[in-house]
């Protein structure tokens, strides 16, 4: 385990941040919670697929937004759990928005140099598409979790005698 938890931060951001991205997209997909058997296996193997590539396609997002989402609130002096909710979900649609028009302008389909850049974006942009305000709820409940993690890492303060 590193020192001040960044293992730990940054594996709770990806796979937390893109389980609550996923299930935004997956509550907003007409076939998956939103059909008239909420509960069935199809609709939990949806839930499954979307959390799967979520994880693939939301990692460099998730981190890039952890990496933000860290250094404002360290700018910020900001410790309490509330405040990391109301910046996480403003950061959250920002970064998707920003990264769902590149992904846009750089298109999908055709090989080249920007590959990495498809695949830094498609994630982002699919949000996007979905809908711009699915990323409000997920990004403030990771990080409410990254607040978590921050400070249950943080170096404790000695009693002095």
């Amino acid at each position: 385990m590193t020192r001040r938890g960044s293992l730990a931060y940054y594996l709770t951001a990806w796979i937390c941040g893109c389980f609550f991205m996923s299930l935004a997209v997956w509550t907003r997909d007409p076939f998956g919670a939103s059909s008239n058997d909420a509960f069935s296996s199809r609709s939990v193997f949806g839930l499954i697929f979307f959390y799967f590539y979520g994880l693939v396609f939301g990692a460099i997002a998730a981190l890039l937004g952890a990496f933000l989402l860290r250094r404002a609130m360290a700018a910020l002096k900001c410790l309490t759990a509330t405040h990391w909710a109301a910046v996480g979900a403003i950061l959250a649609p920002v970064l998707i928005a920003v990264l769902g028009i590149l992904g846009k302008r750089i298109g999908t389909e055709g090989q080249g140099e920007f590959r990495v850049w498809r695949l830094t974006t498609y994630g982002p942009m699919t949000v996007f598409e979905a809908g711009w305000w699915l990323p409000i709820p997920a990004g403030a409940a990771t990080a409410y979790l990254l607040c978590r993690v921050q400070r249950a890492f943080a170096p404790q303060k000695s009693p002095q005698n």
